[in-house]
């Protein structure tokens, strides 16, 4: 099967066919981005081009999907032959339309022939006896109308839509793009570490069987779905982090807590996905909170063995340990027990800068009822 065409325009990947944006999501589970024209009605999903991510790129390119081309005439001005071809598609799409307006005015005529004729003699008619009633003397002649005469008439009539109501026709693609026009572009490897995480934790998930998309819209970089977000919902939040980052988000119980708050509160599992030391792969810590047992739970799991699916719901894969927060009750409102399961204060112990080096997570916080 042929290689889908990406064009590469200012760093991004837009991919303009149809058929290609159906196959990547059918066949290869790429969501990508419509970023085309806005939607006129609700829910109504915007137009081409899809938009693809650095991560996107990435993967298709190493699975030999894609081929990556740079077209310099879309940044330069037209020349002589593509404006004379456009202006010879503009002036013969013109005249298609007013052919295509003739035919269909003289049909609207014969359809209509017999009123057409009616009103004629209907009008002549009120002409005699206006004159008759002018001239009392004058005698009204039997009115007679050659039905073919009129509709060659009326059609004679016809007359050529105007050029600035003809219909111009948009292009996806260039319709006269050809192949030396276009040449094969590289894509730059990501330089940051944070960069670097995304792409390994796309990487990661995709290669396990899941449809990543963006997540910004519930704070974190990606959306993580079992099956295809039209007939999923995102299951996990993933958030790509720096060693600094990661570091600082486990010395800070509110964080933790926060992100197990979003979690709950959406339905999903939050990721927490940081590089390993030697920066060729990634960890994932699952933060989520337990209701019945009012506690902030994090497991970690690593992607070390390639043939085990990695399941961020089950304990195979992970290490896993509670850290628990000890919150202090008001005396005032200690027979008020409604009031008291709304009180926390996180504090950890110890941070977890080792957690992702020793695979275990240390003691931790808890809440008491």
């Amino acid at each position: 099967m042929d290689k889908i065409e990406v064009q590469l325009s200012s760093g991004h990947g837009l991919v303009w066919n149809l058929e290609s944006v159906i196959r990547l999501r059918r066949d290869h589970r790429i969501i990508g981005a419509l970023v085309g024209s806005d939607a006129k009605f609700p829910r109504e999903e915007p137009g081409l081009p899809l938009l693809l991510s650095q991560q996107e790129l990435h993967v298709l390119l190493d699975e030999g999907v894609i081929r990556l081309v740079y077209i310099p005439r879309l940044v330069m001005p037209p020349s002589q032959d593509v404006i004379h071809k456009a202006d010879k598609y503009e002036q013969d799409s013109y005249n298609k339309q007013i052919q295509i307006f003739k035919r269909e005015r003289e049909s609207s005529i014969r359809s209509f022939a017999d009123r057409i004729v009616e009103g004629k003699k209907k009008k002549m008619l009120q002409k005699l006896k206006k004159l008759k009633t002018n001239n009392p003397n004058t005698e009204v002649p039997e009115i007679q109308i050659d039905k073919e005469k009129v509709i060659e008439e009326e059609i004679a009539k016809i007359r050529p839509i105007d050029k600035e109501h003809q219909v111009i026709q948009i292009f996806t693609q260039d319709p006269w793009m050809e192949d030396h026009d276009k040449l094969e572009a590289r894509l730059h490897s990501p330089i940051t570490d944070v960069d670097k995480c995304r792409l390994f934790t796309f990487k990661t998930l995709w290669k396990k069987g899941y449809y990543i998309g963006e997540g910004s819209k519930f704070g974190g970089d990606y959306l993580v779905y079992l099956g295809d977000p039209l007939k999923f919902h995102a299951s996990y939040i993933v958030m790509c982090l720096d060693k600094s980052s990661h570091k600082s988000l486990f010395q800070r119980p509110q964080d933790i807590v926060a992100k197990s708050r979003l979690g709950a509160q959406v339905h999903k599992t939050v990721l927490i996905a940081k590089l390993n030391e030697n920066k060729d792969g990634v960890a994932f810590t699952s933060i989520r909170r337990n209701h019945a047992k009012r506690q902030v739970q994090y497991h970690l799991t690593t992607d070390e063995l390639e043939d085990e699916n990695l399941d961020f719901s089950d304990g195979e894969n992970k290490v896993e340990e509670s850290e628990q927060n000890t919150k202090q009750d008001d005396e005032e409102n200690t027979s008020d027990k409604k009031e008291d399961t709304n009180k926390e204060d996180s504090n950890i112990d110890n941070p977890q800068e080792d957690i992702l080096k020793e695979n275990e997570v240390e003691e931790g916080f808890e809440d008491e009822l």
